[in-house]
């Protein structure tokens, strides 16, 4: 069965994702498809009634002349097509790059009516991207190099960039005489794993990337390398690549990583990094024969402080309750609020009698702080404490974690304000 050219087109614009649309120059009437309003978020009923003014209150202000423009060209004869990108508000709220392109067609059968038809196409990724990629090019205080390892495992740059000097101390000029010298600022920590990397990439031809410190003076500077290796007749090997300053992404990389695991309110540690911990002191101590302890903590009643006294001063009773919990335990120690007043401590190298002391100190601390309301009003309150301890008799990290929980549990049920230890009465 042969398809019609109508089924076709149909087939051919649901797969590139395009709306459609089309413009009557002479009456100003416009017609767009489904697709063309879900692309922004809407439906056409949401739309309706459609007009020309539609599109253009869409089209972000300073590319709407942008637009005319590109139209007066084509239908001058200037352009083969009608063609420009411009950015359209979805529904969202977010600007979205649309590629416009469209084509004038006359309808002999509607008095030579000139409708302009084309398509619709968000290419919102590839415009960010493209952005991105400008950007870092734009940014890159690389050194550009060529390196190549002969058959021997001798080396040499036969090309340089004039930033080497910037980035390694050395000119140019002076690797071509002696390569060895950009291997001699590299920090005396990184310059067996860089090796390493070299001598791996030229083994499998895979790309070689490194992140290795250069140290010039009293400055350590983070670098990466990039390249990809092939393999000449002669069986050297030849890379062609970069070295960028990471510095800045180092830095980030490390405050981001500060970030995953650490409560934003309090500064402690969160659930996650919390449980890491725990899976590797368990592992730990298995191997070693280590104790550990854990203290399960949670602020009683604290629902009616923020009732009676507001989020704000909930919020600073947490931030003083944290603090309180890192005055009195060790640097060693693990210090996580894993839930809204929900706090652990993850002692390393502690009985469970050494645990319990440590948690009924931060109970009776918590009990004798005063706390005072932005109306004046003094208010306390008060803490329940589980406390467990790994042995051999507890199957798993999770298993412990619920031993916690049970013995917290125990002392909300037994009136709060108490510690409860490995499940037994409290103390």
């Amino acid at each position: 069965m042969q398809l019609s050219a109508e089924t076709r087109l149909k087939a051919i614009l649901e797969g590139t994702g395009a709306g459609t649309w089309e413009f009557n120059l002479d009456t100003g009437e416009i017609i767009f498809n489904d697709r063309w309003a879900s692309m922004l978020g809407y439906t056409l009923d949401e739309l309706s009634p459609v007009s020309f003014q539609t599109w253009e209150g869409l089209c972000h202000a300073d590319d709407v002349q942008a637009a005319h423009r590109a139209l007066a060209r084509y239908l001058n004869g200037e352009e083969p097509q009608y063609e420009c990108v411009l950015r359209m508000l979805h529904k969202n709220g977010e600007w979205r790059y649309i590629h416009t392109r469209g084509t004038l067609l006359t309808d002999r059968d509607d008095a030579g009516a000139r409708w302009l038809m084309g398509t619709h196409l968000d290419v919102t990724d590839e415009k960010v991207s493209q952005h991105q990629l400008q950007k870092l090019a734009e940014s890159l205080p690389g050194v550009i190099y060529t390196f190549v390892m002969e058959p021997d495992g001798s080396f040499h740059f036969p090309y340089l960039s004039q930033k080497t000097e910037d980035f390694y101390g050395v000119s140019a000029e002076e690797a071509w005489a002696n390569p060895s010298l950009m291997f001699d600022p590299v920090h005396p920590d990184d310059l067996p794993r860089l090796h390493a990397s070299i001598d791996d990439s030229a083994r499998t031809l895979c790309q070689w990337v490194c992140d290795f410190r250069i140290v010039l003076g009293e400055r350590i500077r983070w670098l990466r390398g990039v390249s990809r290796p092939e393999r000449d007749i002669d069986g050297s090997i030849t890379w062609h690549g970069v070295i960028t300053d990471i510095d800045d992404r180092k830095r980030l990389e490390l405050e981001l990583e500060q970030l995953s695991i650490t409560d934003e309110l309090t500064g402690l540690y969160n659930r996650r990094y919390m449980l890491r911990k725990l899976e590797e002191l368990a592992a730990e101590t298995e191997r070693y024969g280590h104790t550990f302890s854990l203290i399960s903590l949670d602020i009683d009643y604290f629902k009616s402080v923020n009732d009676s006294w507001g989020h704000a001063m909930g919020d600073k009773v947490l931030q003083t309750f944290a603090q309180l919990i890192e005055s009195r335990t060790r640097k060693a120690d693990i210090v996580a609020r894993t839930g809204g007043e929900e706090f652990i401590v993850l002692m390393p190298s502690t009985t469970l009698d050494d645990a319990r002391h440590v948690a009924e100190a931060l109970r009776t601390a918590m009990e004798n702080r005063s706390f005072v309301s932005d109306e004046g009003q003094s208010f306390s309150v008060t803490l329940s404490a589980g406390v467990v301890s790994w042995s051999t008799d507890v199957p798993s990290v999770r298993d412990l974690l619920a031993m916690c929980d049970q013995s917290l549990y125990q002392a909300k049920r037994a009136g709060r304000n108490r510690v409860v230890v490995s499940g037994a009465d409290s103390k």
